[in-house]
């Protein structure tokens, strides 16, 4: 059952506080300033995690303040299938969201319902510079730009930056850990390395360069492609970091790395950049690199997922509808880590301090040449078979039959695909 409920007042204390400020010359209030409009708007905003309260509050007020005659309602709702209940909403029961986030794995869904309605109002923002080639392909279908890019996620590689420098390949980690030396400088740490090995997005990094999970564009159900060689090789190479580093992945969780590396005692892991704002709020001084390569002739790639801003193409301003998308994704995004605890997709905000600017400069550059998650659906079906097989290799399963298993199994339901277009 669904449970929808206004917000009606957000707690603004206990945020984190990241010092930052608008990239030079942006007036983040122009969008809604210079709206034409004459009589009240009130634009529904729907979401459908959390996270987002404060900084959706944020939105409405500053939007608010600078034009009053628009009023941003954000709509927290509650439901099992986002999408389909902002589609019976619509559609059904005349209860229509202006606005909504959405993940950009519902794509392909969302657009075949006819929620979607083009991203084309504002081409001197939503380009490549400003956010990406990654933000911008996974906020598209069929060609064209409908989503406005919010906040991502994706894998990276962080380590103390007081105690160990920035790394290519996991040699160059495993070097450091054979030559280590306990000293009053270091004496809290515990492990050198350690990461969540059971997560398939985390660990999609390994191989994602050489599996083709949706052709260039993310969206084809009919592609699927898999150089073996390097695959296997990075299978073979990525079940060694058991062994060498001691990794039980049943006690080593993505929130217990990211606790023990901002308590200092963990000196290289994984996490996600939804982790990020975590380790900034611990203090502790930490440098973010791509996940190493796993031996000198493999590459690492990282999988991103993109939060875009919708506009439902049956909002009865569209727009004002667009300058409010425009403004949770662009405007105000300077707010976005602070309140909301996930990474701007926007590239061009700038930071007071340089530590913070170098991460979020890196951080962006992994992001902009990111694996866009693949975004027909069904396709969660595919990621659920290679967690598996990375569970078994894992768990010390016989390596062909693992691999074998799992290419027969996507060999089939690929075929059932085709068959079913």
């Amino acid at each position: 059952m669904k449970v929808i409920k206004k917000l009606v007042s957000v707690l603004m204390a206990g945020v984190l506080t990241l010092s930052v400020m608008a990239c030079s010359g942006t007036d983040k209030n122009k969008t809604a300033r210079e709206l034409d409009i004459e009589t009240p708007v009130t634009v529904n905003v729907w979401y459908d995690n959390k996270d987002y309260d404060s900084y959706l509050e944020n939105v409405a007020k500053e939007f608010k303040e600078a034009n009053n005659l628009v009023t941003v309602n954000p709509v927290y709702v509650e439901s099992s299938d986002f999408v389909d209940t902002i589609y019976n909403e619509t559609v059904r029961n005349d209860n229509v969201p202006d606005v909504y986030l959405m993940s950009s794995e519902n794509c392909n869904k969302a657009y075949l319902l006819g929620l979607m309605l083009e991203n084309d109002s504002y081409k001197d923002v939503y380009n490549d510079k400003v956010y990406g080639q990654a933000a911008l392909i996974a906020s598209s279908y069929n060609e064209k730009l409908y989503g406005y890019p919010v906040t991502f996620n994706m894998p990276v590689m962080v380590y103390n930056s007081k105690l160990a420098g920035a790394v290519d390949t996991f040699d160059e980690i495993k070097e450091y850990n054979d030559n280590y030396e306990v000293t009053e400088d270091n004496k809290s740490v515990q492990r050198i390395f350690n990461f969540d090995a059971s997560s398939m997005f985390l660990n999609y990094t390994f191989t994602g360069r050489y599996v083709n999970i949706g052709g260039n564009n993310a969206e084809d159900s009919g592609a699927f492609a898999i150089d073996e060689v390097h695959f296997k090789k990075a299978l073979t190479e990525y079940v060694k970091l058991k062994d060498t580093y001691a990794i039980d992945r049943y006690n080593s969780s993505l929130q217990s790395c990211v606790s023990q590396f901002a308590e200092g005692k963990l000196i290289y892991t994984i996490v996600d950049a939804d982790s990020l704002s975590t380790i900034d709020a611990s203090g502790v001084e930490y440098g973010i690199i791509p996940v190493p390569k796993l031996a000198d002739d493999l590459e690492s790639k990282a999988m991103s997922v993109t939060t875009m801003a919708i506009v439902n193409p049956y909002t009865s301003n569209i727009a004002v509808s667009k300058a409010v998308a425009r403004a949770i994704s662009y405007d105000y995004a300077e707010d976005l880590e602070s309140l909301s605890g996930h990474m701007s997709a926007r590239a061009d905000i700038s930071y007071k301090s340089k530590t913070q600017q170098s991460n979020y400069n890196t951080l962006h550059t992994i992001y902009a040449n990111s694996i866009v998650k693949a975004k027909y659906v069904g396709v969660g079906n595919i990621y659920t078979k290679y967690e598996i097989m990375l569970h078994q290799l894992w768990d010390g399963v016989d390596f062909n039959s693992a691999y074998n298993e799992f290419y027969k199994e996507i060999s089939n339901y690929m075929t059932l695909s085709r068959l079913n277009n």
